[in-house]
């Protein structure tokens, strides 16, 4: 069986900090939107037990299979329609601390998976 080293997206979440998160190179003081290809822009939102399901609208024109959505250093629990409002374009959220969500959001990105994450920095 052969091994290949695992290619270093751009994308990828380095670290998460206090106040700050580390995304290929590029260190990003406020909160984000990105999936595997880009960072998609600054998260204006509220945290997932505010958010609705016109708010993220945006994020479904790049097809996810799963919204991954960090919600800074304490979880809480997403709004029920929206976790409804997005089975029924079944697409999945999951919903964790931001350090979580980097992590799963790397090794879905590895796998080939197409998420979208929403990434809260406090």
């Amino acid at each position: 069986m052969q091994f290949s080293k695992e290619k270093n997206l751009d994308t990828s979440i380095r670290s998460v900090e206090s106040g700050r998160i580390l995304v290929g190179e590029e260190y990003i003081s406020h909160s984000l939107v990105l999936n595997a290809d880009e960072i998609i822009g600054r998260w204006m939102g509220p945290n997932a037990d505010h958010t609705s399901f016109d708010q993220i609208k945006y994020i479904l024109e790049k097809e996810p299979d799963v919204i991954i959505f960090g919600t800074g250093d304490k979880s809480v629990i997403p709004q029920r329609n929206l976790v409804f409002d997005l089975a029924k374009k079944n697409i999945g959220i999951e919903v964790m601390t931001s350090t979580a969500a980097a992590k799963t959001f790397n090794i879905l990105i590895s796998e080939g998976r197409n998420p979208v994450a929403i990434i809260i920095i406090d």
